[in-house]
């Protein structure tokens, strides 16, 4: 296929040459014959994802599953399968799917061994990842060669926009979606063109398969028609995708692909944007705890929404909210109209003639007044600031279960230009509310 000259240097850059993909075959070759060596026939190793699919970007990730009979226990397959994944790779640690599996290196490559049950057919699945190796076959027996390239191309976009991959941490597309997409509607730009005009709960089945879901997307597995591909996608990646889409459909541009990173401001800057807001920015600060991301990131947002709705059922009126993980922090922020409330809150009673007036009117006493057909107070406002608020929540919420006593233990809160000057780079990313490609 000709290509524009921007997707065209976007593949020159992106696209693995002859040697990178010989070698990454080479190396996945040469990790299965060491299972092999040691499996004794209970399982085995099976190449899965993006690389034997020949739709990988460059330096890819290695994911091989061990697939076991499905006589297998599922406490052997478990136990077999981290002390196989410990044996051959070097710097693991332990993940979880529906099961754990391991996570290391070998020669230079991050690569997950995964066990799972030999399923010929998906309703023979007795775990989720059973179903990975069946959608790796299917997408070798249906993509044609240059619809790869085209599969490289959309990850490579959604990369640049911020939207790829289904972890926790992203809630973006997975790879076996940007094939299915691609599978659908045939090349990278018929796909864009008609993602611009996507609505919340867009159904596209590759397939004719009926199957209802509630979801912002609604991508039919062809594998197995009870599962949405795009269940990770958060409503904001699927608005993100579509506004991207449309964007590039009427201006294509390379910043798509390869944004300019977003400008770390200096104090001063960054003095100067505050008062120029007349807001307030409260930044909620804890130390990052060690778990691995797939179980941290849930509570993070879960602790994010948590504050954003106390904060808000406090009366605090925010104007923008975000969170942010760092390698040893993390921060939950938000700017606030005012971060200071007043003394006093209007607090409502019963219309008049309703029979809790009387009761009302005792409590209340010469406080009472009238104001549009109801009974109202003026009290006073026990908590004020944003602040106090925060240090409320925390002794009152859920926030996680492996982030509680963070919270209660080793809470700072930021404000204003102390933001600035202690942690301007994440000050300059939650200002910067910009799309990617248009930096």
């Amino acid at each position: 296929m000709m290509y524009p000259e921007i997707e065209s240097e976007v593949l020159r850059k992106v696209k693995p040459d002859r040697e990178e993909i010989s070698e990454v075959n080479q190396a996945a070759e040469e990790l299965k014959e060491k299972m092999e060596t040691i499996s004794k026939g209970r399982y085995r190793p099976l190449l899965v994802g993006s690389v034997p699919k020949k739709t990988f970007l460059k330096k890819p990730d290695i994911d091989i599953f061990i697939l076991f009979p499905e006589s297998s226990s599922l406490e052997d397959l478990e136990k077999i399968g981290l002390r196989v994944g410990r044996h051959v790779l070097d710097e693991t640690e332990e993940k979880y799917a529906e099961h754990p599996y391991v996570h290391g290196k070998f020669k230079g490559y991050r690569v997950d061994i995964v066990p799972c049950f030999d399923v010929k057919d998906i309703d023979e699945m007795k775990s989720s990842v059973d179903r990975t190796p069946l959608h790796t076959e299917y997408m070798i027996n249906n993509l044609d060669e240059e619809q790869r390239d085209e599969v490289i191309l959309l990850k490579a976009f959604l990369k640049g926009i911020g939207a790829y991959s289904a972890e926790n941490r992203v809630q973006g597309f997975s790879g076996y979606l940007c094939e299915l997409l691609i599978l659908k509607y045939g090349d990278f730009n018929s796909l864009l063109k008609a993602a611009g005009d996507w609505k919340k709960g867009e159904i596209i089945e590759v397939e004719q398969i009926q199957s209802t879901f509630d979801a912002p997307l609604i991508v039919v597995d062809p594998v197995d028609p009870k599962r949405n591909v795009a269940s990770a996608l958060s409503e904001y990646n699927f608005d993100l995708f579509v506004f991207a889409s449309k964007s590039y459909s009427k201006k294509p541009d390379i910043k798509f692909f390869f944004p300019n990173p977003i400008d770390v401001l200096d104090v001063g800057e960054l003095n100067d944007k505050i008062d120029s807001r007349g807001t307030s920015f409260l930044d909620i600060l804890i130390l990052r705890p060690d778990i691995v991301e797939d179980n941290l990131y849930p509570q993070v947002q879960k602790a994010h929404k948590a504050l954003r709705r106390y904060m808000a059922r406090k009366n605090f009126s925010i104007i923008h909210d975000d969170y942010m993980v760092n390698d040893n922090s993390i921060h939950l922020l938000f700017e606030l109209e005012h971060a200071c409330l007043p003394s006093i809150k209007k607090h409502q009673g019963p219309p008049i003639g309703n029979p809790h007036t009387s009761a009302f009117e005792k409590k209340y006493s010469e406080r009472v007044y009238i104001e549009d057909g109801r009974l109202m107070v003026d009290k006073k406002r026990l908590v004020r600031t944003a602040k106090q608020a925060i240090r409320k929540a925390v002794k009152k919420l859920d926030l996680g279960s492996d982030l509680n006593d963070y919270f209660l233990d080793d809470l700072m809160i930021v404000e204003d230009g102390d933001i600035a000057e202690k942690y301007p780079a994440v000050l300059s990313k939650f200002m910067d509310k910009r799309p990617p490609w248009k930096r």
